[in-house]
């Protein structure tokens, strides 16, 4: 079985307009903006509630079904001297909550003992002989925290041994039926209608905590254990999830626990670095999670509770050294995976069941790692399992498309135990029914797998080029943090990249590789994990690149410098280039025609004489009177002018008169506010170089609603670089040119003695350009420095106001910015990535209900 084709790269498409509109009403960055309309914060009091989370915005716990129950039995246990007992699964999320208990009912003095099940000697979840351990033990009172949803004869045993249960888990119930519980908390049982169902199973026992106690410092104070678990454990870093883990990154910041501070030791993080969504899940949560797959994982409660530094440190040292062990016993196991699916699957096998009685005894511990490495490698539902004797224990993973939890239920008669979610699950089941068990995953798969949901997919949140990405960018990013499921970190491309001097292996096992790359005058270190096999590849010297990654700070010896994690790459040779792309339409009504580097008159004589509609795109208004005047006036009869002041109506009239062939031609400075009203149009023809890639997408994307075959056609030139860049300058003053402005307007109105001055008079005053002077007229209006009245305008007492907060000054300093980037892309030579852009951005958003999931250069 070969590994997973090649990645499809999908791009998030904010509008550009709502993303600087966004950051100048938060005074953030427009990528910042971005980047949170990505996460679906759409308005500036979403994205506030975001960025700047509030305790208080946390849900009452008594929303949670039997939660006062709970409450009203632990209050009772504590008043009646009971023996109390928090049972918590072996993983971090299990480890942290049951740690968070214990902490919690420290801090109101009330004793309780913890338990943590052996994975090898007690199994997964409740078992009976736990049950009836904890009895003897004289528990009269059990809190499962992560576990207990669907142990319903265990529960039934603890209420015949005198035991009164409280589950408190989030994984998926069994609907046939609840364990008779004296109170289940979960935000998934019928009747529940709690805002925010996604909790991990330490967010529930924060919850229960947070119902039994009123202290507010205190509770601050758990959070970074609810951050721990919540970020390792893969729960979606959305709604109140997301107040938890940002809340809880702060106080994890502190390192106020001697066991977080003494962990982040063993990781190699010192005291002045941040940690970050990436230090939990690849760092610290690996070294959680080892012990309970090696062996025991009370050490790990024992670490989160414990007041002494030198227990905490001992303790850190010990899980570091169980996690070597785990890595060394991964890659083992990992490596015999491979070589049963070499021998026993092949290219039509959807759903992996990989089982073997050969691995070393632990394997259990780590089956779930290497079923979730497998993923990545084949992209498709896996389950590895571990055979001993009669019975065997494997976990499994599973892609998008699938709910793994659902497919073990259907086939609940072939095994002994399970349980988990639409992502991961575990399984128990007869040595004798595991090939029945390979045999119905893999047609179960088969069924509920479409070919879209088996292709990869790389979501990306815009292009970007390297030159923005410097220190200060990427800190602010940190804003976003803590990064996880349905937050990821941020990901961008960036086109035409070169390759600086040689890429090199690095890493124990050289599995990894080191390079350089260069974008124009701008140079990063880039890191691509265990691609060290394309070092070959990649030392070509004709070779430019198109990357995907993420930005991070790396710190090396005292010095921090933006290093790029590459996710993906695609090579781009530099000798291909054609003058129509695709040579044959296929699915689309549109084709690129490249004609640039031709003389623009002709061209146009040309394709006007044809008789076909045509859209022509010049720069802006004094280029449409150059078009009529100079460049081909012998066409001004049959063309009509278009610019962002006329009305829809206007438009939508202009637009019938080129469809009646009254006109042939019209040419247009803006764009178009109706953009399904194109479909006669045959010719969408771009004479000069566009500044920003929404603008020029949106000009593009009516070509692919046409109703029949159209064409775009690139006419501009290099040396149209120019005039693109003067008007830029023009149309966007600077900083020093505003002040300036501002000076001079305040002077001109005062010297009127009168708060109001007639627009036009000012305009032929000759402050500056006149794009300059009405640009910088709407920045002042944006800041509330003036107000129009009409034809008049009034200064108003002014108030310092930083420019970012206009976003009609964003807008320019983003287009200055991207504008490099964005030029290379109209201007390379092959047109095939060109039509590649435009048709995956435009193609994508015609379609209906869809949801813009499209290139986003910037």
């Amino acid at each position: 079985m070969k590994p997973y084709p090649d990645k499809m790269w999908k791009f998030k498409n904010p509008d550009i307009n709502e993303s600087l509109t966004l950051a100048a009403e938060l005074g953030v960055s427009p990528l910042v903006a971005q980047l949170l309309m990505n996460r679906g914060q759409k308005t500036v009091s979403e994205a506030r509630r975001y960025l700047y989370p509030q305790f208080d915005e946390l849900h009452s716990p008594f929303k949670l079904a039997d939660m006062d129950k709970a409450v009203d039995r632990i209050r009772r246990a504590i008043k009646r001297g009971e023996k109390i007992y928090i049972y918590g699964d072996y993983d971090a999320d299990g480890t942290t909550a049951t740690a968070l208990l214990y902490n919690a009912f420290r801090h109101i003095d009330v004793p309780v003992e913890t338990y943590i099940p052996n994975r090898f000697r007690d199994g997964y979840g409740l078992s009976k002989g736990t049950v009836e351990e904890i009895s003897k033990r004289g528990g009269q009172l059990l809190i499962t925290v992560d576990c207990g949803i669907t142990s319903k004869a265990e529960v039934e045993l603890a209420n015949t041994l005198g035991i009164d249960v409280i589950i408190t888990d989030h994984h998926q119930p069994n609907p046939a039926f609840h364990p008779p519980a004296y109170a289940l908390v979960s935000p998934l049982v019928d009747g529940n209608e709690y805002p925010s169902p996604n909790l991990a199973g330490v967010g529930l026992a924060y919850k229960l905590a947070q119902g039994l106690i009123d202290d507010k410092m205190f509770l601050i104070s758990l959070l970074d254990l609810v951050v721990l678990g919540t970020v390792v454990d893969l729960a979606p870093l959305t709604s109140e999830n997301r107040v938890l883990s940002r809340l809880g990154l702060n106080v994890l910041n502190k390192r106020e626990r001697p066991g977080i501070n003494a962990l982040c030791d063993v990781a190699g993080y010192d005291a002045s670095e941040p940690l970050s969504g990436q230090s939990l899940s690849f760092h610290l949560g690996p070294r959680i999670n080892a012990p309970g797959r090696m062996d025991t994982a009370a050490k790990v409660v024992e670490l989160f509770t414990t007041e002494s530094d030198d227990v905490a440190k001992r303790i850190a040292s010990e899980l570091n050294e169980k996690n070597r062990e785990r890595q060394i016993l991964e890659a083992s196991i990992r490596d015999k995976a491979e070589q049963i699916i070499k021998a026993e699957m092949d290219e039509t096998t959807v759903g992996m069941v990989i089982a073997s009685d050969s691995w070393d005894d632990k394997a259990q511990g780590v089956v779930g790692i290497v079923a979730g490495r497998l993923l990545e490698t084949y992209h498709k539902p896996v389950f590895v399992i571990s055979i001993k004797g009669e019975e065997a224990t494997g976990s499994g993973r599973c892609i998008e498309g699938m709910n793994l939890a659902d497919s073990l239920k259907s086939c609940s008669n072939l095994l002994i135990k399970h349980g988990g979610h639409a992502a991961a699950a575990g399984v128990t089941l007869t040595s004798k029914n595991i090939p029945e068990f390979k045999r119905f995953f893999n047609e179960y798969a088969r069924r509920e797998l479409s070919s879209d949901a088996l292709q990869p997919k790389l979501e990306l949140d815009c292009e970007t080029n390297l030159s923005l990405l410097t220190l200060s960018t990427v800190e602010e990013l940190r804003q976003l943090e803590p990064f996880g499921r349905e937050n990821p970190a941020p990901r961008f491309s960036t086109s035409h990249v070169k390759i600086s001097g040689s890429p090199s292996l690095m890493g124990k096992d050289k599995q990894n590789l080191r390079m350089v790359i260069q974008d124009g005058n701008s140079k990063r270190t880039a890191i691509a994990w265990g691609r060290g096999k394309h070092l070959v590849t990649l030392k070509r010297e004709d070779l430019s690149l198109r990357i995907a990654f993420s930005p991070q700070i790396n710190k090396w010896r005292g010095t921090s410098s933006v290093q790029l994690v590459l996710k993906d790459w695609r090579l781009r040779p530099n000798s291909c280039e054609r003058a129509v792309f695709p040579t044959s339409r296929g699915a689309s009504s549109a084709q690129i025609v490249d004609g640039r580097g031709k003389n623009k008159k002709d061209y146009l004589l040309n394709l006007i004489s044809l008789g076909k509609p045509c859209i022509l795109y010049v720069q802006n208004g004094e280029m449409l009177e150059h078009l009529i005047t100079r460049m081909i006036p012998e066409k001004a009869p049959y063309l009509a002018l278009h610019d962002e002041s006329m009305s829809v109506d206007e438009e939508a009239t202009l637009l019938k008169k080129l469809e009646q062939r009254e006109l042939k031609v019209i040419a247009s400075s803006a764009n178009f506010s109706q953009l399904n009203e194109f479909s006669f149009v045959k010719y969408f023809i771009f004479c000069h170089l566009t500044p920003g890639a929404d603008e020029f997408f949106k000009r593009c994307r009516p070509a692919f609603a046409s109703a029949g075959a159209s064409e775009l056609h690139l006419i501009y030139n290099g040396s149209d670089l120019k005039r693109l860049t003067d008007w830029v300058s023009q149309k966007y003053p600077g900083d020093a040119v505003l002040r300036a402005l501002y000076k001079n307007l305040r002077a001109v109105i005062e010297r009127h003695g009168s708060d109001e001055f007639p627009e036009v008079e000012l305009m032929n005053r000759k402050l500056d350009d006149r794009a300059s002077v009405q640009t910088a007229l709407t920045i002042f209006e944006e800041l509330g420095f003036l107000k129009r009245h009409g034809e008049r305008l009034q200064l108003l007492t002014s108030q310092k106001r930083k420019l970012t907060r206009s976003k009609t000054y964003l807008r320019g300093e983003w287009i200055k910015q991207t504008r490099r980037s964005f030029v290379d892309f109209q201007l390379q030579k092959d047109i095939k990535p060109i039509w590649e852009w435009i048709e995956n951005e435009c193609h994508l958003t015609n379609q209906p209900n869809s949801e813009l999931q499209s290139g986003c250069r910037r």
